[in-house]
């Protein structure tokens, strides 16, 4: 089976009638359609990919080499989230499981020490190595990670999401069982199953500084779900689209915005989520 190529691209520019990238760096090393993509939010910067091909890698974002190949689940990998403080990654899987698990990646050194630094030029040259291995497999000299701290596993079925609510002590999980589940990351307890929807779930995404959850579904509607008063838990549904709605995200700002195979995205005010205050129509459908 051929290599899974991740592309990071820059200068992304548009102009009336085309747009122009530049291809900046090639991450190498998956055997099966890559389904996520994710960045770290502390230092160092670790880029993070979730495949098919049951693993998760990741990745120097500067020099391309992988740093640690995750092998845990039994099943696609589905999605990756970076815990917000911590070296700890997030994924879920068609296994119908999500895992927490820790990675170690070292600061580059100031000033290094002649017998355990390696230099610019050794660096690249073990890079280069990698890509002349028998099997072609950049990722085989990986440190590999194969069991977890812990494994969420209420769902029914495959678990196609997964994110960390704000503060990195809860998770939250999304299901082709039709439910989302909320869990206690350090006891791995159940703590709510957010049920509703009338289809699988196709995504779900936490507010980067508010105990809110959104949840899209193939019911043709996404829902916010609020954890902020501890003693409600209040939910919202949305039905602005006609078709699978295949992923709703929060913004740095207030704002919702959801894709659909309706061919839609259409962007949301938290203050008043009555009707869209934009709908952005495209030629095909929006997968994310």
């Amino acid at each position: 089976m051929g290599l899974m190529v991740l592309l990071i691209v820059s200068s992304f520019k548009t102009t009336t009638s085309r747009a122009i990238c530049q291809l900046v760096k090639e991450y190498v090393g998956h055997r099966d359609g890559l389904w996520d993509v994710s960045v770290t939010r502390t230092q160092p910067v670790v880029l993070g990919t979730a495949s098919a091909d049951h693993t998760a890698l990741l990745w120097s974002i500067e020099t391309g080499k992988c740093l640690t190949k995750y092998v845990g689940h039994a099943g696609s990998v589905n999605s990756i989230k970076f815990h917000p403080t911590d070296q700890i990654a997030l994924t879920a899987s068609g296994d119908q499981t999500a895992h927490i698990w820790r990675y170690v990646v070292q600061l580059p050194t100031p000033q290094p020490s002649a017998d355990t630094s390696i230099s610019a030029e050794e660096e690249v040259d073990f890079s280069d190595k990698d890509d002349l291995d028998a099997d072609g497999d950049i990722s085989s000299d990986c440190p590999t990670v194969r069991v977890p701290i812990t494994s969420l596993k209420s769902h029914q079925g495959v678990v196609i999401a997964a994110d960390w609510l704000v503060g990195g002590k809860q998770a939250v999980t999304a299901s082709w069982d039709r439910t989302a589940n909320l869990y206690d990351v350090e006891t791995s307890e159940l703590v709510h199953s957010l049920t509703g929807h009338d289809q699988e779930l196709t995504h779900c995404c936490t507010h980067p500084t508010q105990r809110l959850v959104v949840t899209s579904s193939r019911d043709t509607t996404f829902r916010l779900w609020d954890f902020r008063d501890p003693s409600i838990h209040s939910v919202n549904v949305f039905q602005g689209h006609t078709d699978t709605v295949t992923s709703a995200v929060f913004t740095v700002g207030d704002n919702v915005v959801s894709g659909s195979d309706d061919r839609t995205v259409k962007v949301w005010d938290l203050k008043n989520m009555r009707s869209p205050i934009a709908t952005i129509r495209t030629d095909s459908a929006v997968n994310r």
